[in-house]
């Protein structure tokens, strides 16, 4: 799984991280089995991308789409690609691993949210991975090492 963090783990809807990848799961999505059996689409494909990020090939969009576990987030998910290739994903982040993750990866939520000094330090303290508000959700360029991103809320 090229888009899956550096463990080649990811969170599977539905499932918890110990199912997907233990049951075996994860194989069958990465070789396009399931996608194949199930005519599965664990990433929306129309959220790849676009917007003021990259446009990419369909043939890289469909390993994503089709080969690549998808990730739950509060509203409509989507993939951040840079380099004219999907990114991999580091995960959903707090306030707390964003500040972990370092100065670039807050800049690329804070740029993102649109918030004014005032409200990105009130929207900023309510990022929670698990429980939200909200949560930020962030991508490595597998190519140039950018940092991208979005965030979300309930």
């Amino acid at each position: 799984m090229r888009y899956a963090d550096s463990s080649g783990n990811l969170p599977i809807k539905g499932l918890s991280t110990a199912q997907a990848n233990g049951g075996g799961l994860s194989v069958c999505i990465a070789d396009g089995s399931a996608h194949t059996k199930l005519k599965a689409e664990f990433v929306d494909r129309d959220s790849i991308g676009g917007g003021n990020w990259v446009p990419v090939r369909a043939e890289i969009a469909d390993e994503i789409a089709y080969r690549t576990p998808g990730f739950s987030g509060w509203q409509q998910e989507r993939w951040f690609t840079h380099c004219s290739d999907g990114a991999e994903f580091l995960g959903a982040m707090g306030k707390q691993e964003l500040l972990r993750a370092g100065a670039d990866a807050v800049q690329v939520i804070r740029d993102e949210s649109g918030y004014d000094s005032d409200k990105w330090e009130y929207y900023f303290d309510s990022l929670n991975a698990e429980h939200g508000p909200a949560t930020a959700y962030l991508f490595k360029c597998r190519h140039c090492g950018t940092i991208g991103g979005y965030s979300d809320c309930q």
